[in-house]
């Protein structure tokens, strides 16, 4: 045995036993989370073909129905955890390229003539156990809206508004000079979800936080909370740079072409070590959108892979149309945005300190690393994402199975043109969804329709475009998408993007200092406000914005998670409610985690964040045992109990 001054203590057994009774500990705080008790919204068994829920990549008739023994088949092998059974689904390499009665293949010349099929997205990890954080199961969120509601009414048109503003930049948007814009936001601003007359039961909580349309443009597609909705639309950690001594003296010379690397906020340069990451992304060319004829429509269902079709700009600039947010979340590394947050905080720590509540902040004697330094918080924010993903994926494979917002517009379409063609009790439900989405907006939708159809390089090919409905130019109401092969194969609700998104942002938030110990929000440290411009066709520039009001880091960290969430709306793969309840049900998931952290160390310990609903949230470590206690809005306690199944049914 190596002999020293000194031993740890505990050290050897006694370690070994006190490490036991943390982990213990651990197991106990498992009873106030919550049973994860889920309501579907019940629409999967009340119409018998299964036309609202999730079926994408199996086979389908050219209708759009889907084949039903392949749905209950998937659906049982689902719930059984049976990978056997998986394995024999008509999906990926199992699809016959013959087709049959039930199953016609057909795909457009834009296409391969031997087409490849896609495979569904990890169906069975909502059955994986983890050893960290709250298990999947724990948590829940709220039914999905029904097809004939208000809400679902108000998020379909969204989403065409969305679509057919995928190409203004978000200064056109925010402003009132656009023309479009304005008749895209009067035609929202007449429907009751953003009115506030709705009175849907259940409802009122979404609702309240969605932001009313009529009188400002400043006012579309933004998040729930007052964060996300003050200030420019994209948040300040999508655009700036980092600052960092790496770059000290190198305020004249180009490093890129074109634009000179200063290291500094309006270069939009984030320093990853003495690497580079570039705020500027690849973007997808205007113009040009997907799946607005049946025939391409059809296909995607039928599973056919459209993946890597995208036509791109031949520059990267900032994120500056729904397109180009569009393209970040297509390839994004899902946390990435999240990452680079980080980076931009850890280099100014003047600016961004660590939470007050964390031991080595205010130290004189000991400096943040291996505990609440930077290699701790960096792999926390990466490291919650998995856990956020196990726990949508078990709500939206096991629970809620929701159809994506393109089988609602096709259901939309079909309905107009051949109403025999949809079961009776379900064509009332479109008839009440049809009458609550303003005209005006699905007359511009078939124009938008119309016109892409008319010039897009991928037409339907006769030789294939058998039996399949007439739709009337007038009547194609097909949701156009940004994405080639259009969403992915997993069903809607919840949203990846957006409980990764609640995931990350709820570590910053926490680990730095964004509510001082009285619950109020630190200010946004810089005193310049940026908007991304496109003045050249280098990219663009970064200018501040006179306007801005007074931001706040828990407001811009907030809208990170809802621009993030939000884009993939624009791209027409979510609605807003998967956005809403994700991020909550990964802002639990992190803090579930943090709480068994805190119940690791030796000494006293405290995190605090302001919630996506408002509360201020402390979770605390005496040296022994953590603890969750939460302050609502009202000033008024809740229980930790409360707070992780609020969203449970």
């Amino acid at each position: 045995m190596t002999q020293s001054i000194g031993r740890p203590d505990p050290d050897c057994h006694a370690r070994s036993d006190a490490a036991a009774t943390r982990r213990t500990g651990n197991e106990a705080l498992s009873a106030g989370r919550g049973a994860g008790t889920t309501r579907p919204n019940g629409e999967e068994i009340r119409y018998g073909d299964y036309s609202l829920s999730f079926h994408k990549s199996l086979p389908h008739d050219s209708r759009g129905r889907v084949h039903t023994a392949s749905y209950t088949a998937m659906v049982a092998a689902l719930v059984r955890h049976d990978e056997g059974a998986i394995e024999t689904l008509p999906t990926g390499r199992n699809r016959s390229h013959a087709g049959t009665a039930t199953d016609p293949q057909r795909w457009t010349t834009g296409g391969p003539t031997s087409p490849k099929f896609r495979k569904l997205t990890s169906p069975l990890t909502g059955h994986v156990f983890d050893t960290e954080g709250a298990d999947a199961g724990a948590f829940g969120i709220s039914p999905a809206p029904l097809v004939g509601s208000d809400e679902l009414a108000a998020e379909m048109a969204e989403l065409y508004a969305m679509a057919l503003l995928r190409d203004h930049t978000f200064t056109d948007i925010a402003g009132e000079a656009d023309a479009d814009v304005v008749a895209v936001r009067t035609a929202l601003g007449t429907m009751p979800w953003f009115d506030g007359s709705a009175s849907e039961p259940g409802a009122a909580g979404r609702r309240a936080a969605t932001r009313a349309v009529v009188g400002s443009g400043a006012d579309l597609f933004r998040g729930s909370t007052a964060g996300a909705q003050a200030g420019p639309w994209p948040s300040q950690y999508l655009l700036i740079g980092s600052t960092s001594p790496v770059g000290t003296g190198n305020t004249a010379e180009p490093s890129f072409q074109g634009v000179k690397a200063r290291f500094s906020l309006e270069d939009g340069f984030v320093l990853y070590g003495t690497q580079v990451i570039d705020q500027r992304s690849v973007v997808a060319k205007e113009g040009i959108d997907h799946m607005t004829s049946w025939a391409g429509w059809l296909d995607c269902q039928n599973g056919v892979d459209f993946n890597g079709l995208d036509v791109f700009r031949n520059r990267r600039r900032y994120l500056t149309t729904p397109r180009d947010i569009a393209t970040y979340v297509h390839y994004d590394a899902l946390y990435q945005a999240y990452l680079n947050a980080c980076l931009i905080m850890l280099a100014d720590s003047a600016r961004f300190p660590k939470s007050s509540g964390l031991p080595e902040t205010d130290s004189r004697t000991r400096a943040a690393f291996a505990s609440f330094g930077g290699p701790h918080v960096l792999s926390l924010v990466t490291e919650v994402a998995t856990r956020g993903l196990k726990a949508v994926w078990r709500q939206k494979w096991l629970h809620h199975r929701r159809a994506r917002p393109e089988v609602v517009a096709a259901l939309l379409t079909l309905h107009a043109n051949e109403p025999a063609s949809v079961p009776a009790d379900l064509a009332a439900e479109l008839d009440a969804l049809a009458a609550r989405i303003p005209a005006d907006l699905l007359q511009r939708v078939s124009a938008h329709n119309t016109a892409q159809n008319g010039s897009a390089a991928v037409q339907p090919d006769p030789a294939h475009a058998v039996d399949l409905p007439t739709i009337d130019a007038g009547k194609n109401y097909l949701l156009p998408m940004a994405f080639p092969e259009g969403s992915p194969t997993h069903p809607a609700y919840g949203a990846g993007h957006a409980t990764v998104a609640g995931a990350c942002v709820t570590v910053l938030k926490a680990m730095f200092e964004t509510v001082d110990a009285h619950g109020t929000e630190t200010p946004w440290p810089y005193a310049d406000v940026f908007v991304p411009t496109l003045k050249d066709d280098e990219g663009g520039e970064l200018v501040p914005d006179p306007a801005a009001p007074g931001l706040t880091v828990t407001g811009e960290l907030d809208k990170l998670a809802a621009n993030i969430s939000i884009a993939r709306n624009m791209a027409g793969v979510h609605y807003y409610t998967d956005y809403y309840e994700s991020v909550r049900l990964g802002e639990r998931v992190t803090a579930s985690i943090l709480e068994e952290q805190m119940g690791m160390y030796d000494e006293p310990v405290e995190v605090r964040f302001r919630s996506f609903d408002g509360d201020l949230v402390r979770i605390t470590g005496d040296g022994s045992v953590a603890r969750v206690r939460v302050t609502g809005p009202d000033g008024d306690p809740v229980a930790a109990g409360d707070w992780f199944g609020r969203y449970s049914a």
